[in-house]
């Protein structure tokens, strides 16, 4: 273990925090910095994790002091990707991460397009249907298989979901931290079964993203709808052209 890169991961993470706590994609800065490390791919991965179950756990407690969170409907979301986390942490060795990253940065474009097209998704709550509570059950499942094997995005592609069935961008933000936590732990207990979490890098780094998404759930909250929104595009923006360089790369 180098100190340098403990301290590194502890700034990042709570950089990674202050955005990833209301609009996801907080991997964005803090997976890269674990890879700098010098970690192999998977216990890059596996570490990554590990740090965002702290930074899930600091935002739900954020938005439950808050008043803005739905507990109950974020854990049974939470149950559901649990599911489909545990089968994509099983899965991991067996990715082409170049062709992800691709197939990832396409998705996300459409999110981006869907939000620029119809301005006012998440600014006002709507009625939900049973339908779309099936169809954002469904998409929990997928990206609970998505998030265990590498997760980058999950956050925002879940927010993204409760957005479209109908509650705001500071709701959907609150129960997707319920449901990232769920996932996440299942991962993070599927990575420690198989030795791959490296956790003195993972604590620094987790104890950064819990300290950055508490503050950052603060900030949301008293800005907003309209600032979770912007700070929702710009982040999509930036995570697509992220995935794209690494493909090309």
């Amino acid at each position: 273990m180098e100190p340098l890169h403990t301290v590194i991961l502890f700034v990042g993470g709570i950089l990674s925090g202050l955005y990833g706590s209301t609009v996801g994609s907080g991997g964005l800065v803090s997976f890269p910095l674990v890879l700098l490390t010098g970690l192999p791919i998977h216990s890059a991965i596996a570490t990554n994790r590990f740090g965002a179950t702290l930074l899930e756990l600091s935002s739900t407690a954020r938005f439950y002091k808050e008043k803005k969170l739905n507990f109950k409907l974020g854990l049974v979301f939470g149950l559901v990707a649990a599911f489909g986390s545990f089968i994509g942490s099983n899965i991991v060795f067996n990715i082409d991460e170049k062709y992800l990253n691709l197939i990832i940065a396409i998705a996300l474009l459409s999110v981006f397009l869907v939000l620029i097209f119809k301005n006012k998704l998440g600014l006002q709550e709507k009625n939900i249907s049973r339908k779309h509570w099936i169809a954002a059950l469904f998409g929990s499942l997928l990206l609970g298989i998505y998030g265990g094997f590498f997760g980058i995005g999950f956050g925002t592609f879940i927010t993204f979901i409760f957005l479209l069935i109908g509650l705001n961008f500071i709701k959907s933000a609150a129960v997707s931290r319920v449901v990232g936590l769920v996932m996440s732990l299942t991962a993070t207990a599927v990575f420690a079964y198989h030795d791959a979490i490296n956790y003195p890098y993972a604590i620094a780094l987790g104890l950064g993203l819990a300290i950055g998404g508490w503050i950052g759930v603060g900030i949301g909250v008293k800005k907003g709808n309209e600032y979770i929104r912007i700070l929702f595009l710009v982040i999509l923006l930036t995570t697509i052209g992220k995935l794209i360089f690494e493909f090309f790369k």
